[in-house]
């Protein structure tokens, strides 16, 4: 059974009347090939490129996919000039709509990285509250309220324009523009105009729903679509709606300190957020030598909290907001063995967790802890 060819393939063997091969090759190395000025297309533009000369053979875009493109090749070290016009012709005639859109997200992407290294400049420099400065793209666009996210990523488990990607999935999540910077390879700043989440505010104020529930809300949302679709393991925040020329530099410092104290003290969870960590903030902040003290003078056997189990039965405990039933459930064990663990915390530290006071200072006792072994 013979399989028909694609028509677009006919098309070019009628116009060079010689045959071509389908063949599969990885987008990076695609990518790779077209970054200077190839068959007269204009290296600014490397989007643009849809032919390449490597060795005795030519190849042509048919498909340009995430992971692999597949390509049309000619066995052929020389086509003429008129050939070539041709050939460019068509294929740009083939794929226009979709390259030029590239060529734009290509453009959006150095402006983007113009404004992430402002930003960065400013941390550096510690100027927090400055303005975009007019030279700066996006200097007008961000005029008006935005809300800041800030993504981590670990690892990605996809090829492909990583920009382009992220940049689409967020802009389908919030079903309008945003604006995407790359911080590094693997931190992103997304601001999301206010527009995109007025309607839900409205619906949700009228619900009793808080700002911060809403916030969160969203912060879960998109990193559950992000994580499906595009990165592996990611942390995430992000913090309130402010007017976007003014403070970003601010902003940009205070969510990577917020994601850096959530990975500090919450070592299970992806979603970190600012109204949540007030407490682990004023554990961090205290200095070593008064922290050592404090540790010293509260609790009488340190070494209890180096075992695992404890660490475990203590994180649930307070994860579940003192319930012993519910934290007995969680930790799949009977009410009278965590009982039995908690007696024996009592015995080694001096402190009963089921009293308020023991408790809260217990709690800070594991947040000092943590501080000590993340250093």
């Amino acid at each position: 059974m013979m399989i028909e060819k694609p028509s677009l393939q006919l098309h070019i063997e009628r116009i060079l009347g010689r045959t071509l091969e389908l063949v599969a090759v990885p987008t990076s190395l695609w990518r790779e090939w077209t970054q200077s000025s190839v068959a007269g297309i204009d290296s600014m533009s490397p989007s643009g490129v849809v032919m390449h000369q490597s060795d005795d053979a030519w190849y042509l875009l048919w498909k340009q996919g995430t992971e692999q493109s597949t390509l049309m090749k000619l066995e052929s070290s020389s086509l003429s000039s008129q050939e070539q016009q041709w050939i460019e012709l068509v294929l740009m005639l083939e794929h226009g709509e979709q390259l030029e859109q590239n060529i734009l997200t290509a453009s959006e992407e150095q402006e983007a990285q113009r404004v992430g290294s402002w930003i960065l400049s400013s941390i550096h420099e510690r100027d927090w509250k400055v303005e975009i400065p007019e030279h700066i793209p996006w200097n007008k666009q961000l005029l008006g309220m935005i809300t800041p996210f800030l993504l981590v990523t670990e690892h990605i488990h996809r090829e492909g324009p990583r920009y382009q990607l992220l940049k689409k999935l967020v802009d389908s999540y919030f079903d309008g523009h945003t604006f995407l910077i790359p911080l590094s390879e693997q931190e992103w700043l997304i601001l999301v105009p206010l527009a995109l989440t007025t309607a839900d505010l409205e619906d949700d104020v009228d619900n009793g729903e808080s700002q911060e529930e809403l916030l969160t809300s969203y912060c879960l949302g998109l990193h559950e679509l992000l994580t499906a679709e595009w990165i592996g393991e990611s942390h995430m925040t992000v913090d309130y709606s402010f007017i976007g020329q003014k403070g970003i530099p601010a902003t940009v410092a205070h969510m990577r300190e917020t994601i850096f104290l959530g990975r500090t003290f919450h070592l299970t969870e992806h979603i970190h957020l600012p109204w949540e960590l007030h407490i682990e903030h004023l554990a961090y902040s205290i200095p070593d030598h008064v922290r050592a003290e404090y540790l010293k003078r509260i609790v009488k056997k340190t070494e209890v909290f180096h075992d695992a189990e404890t660490l475990a039965t203590l994180e649930m405990y307070f994860q579940q907001n003192c319930s012993v039933s519910e934290t007995a459930k969680r930790l799949y064990i009977h009410r009278n063995t965590l009982l039995y663990r908690l007696d024996k915390i009592k015995q080694e530290t001096g402190l009963d967790i089921r009293s308020f006071s023991d408790a809260l200072l217990i709690k800070l006792v594991l947040l000092l802890y943590k501080v000590a072994h993340s250093q």
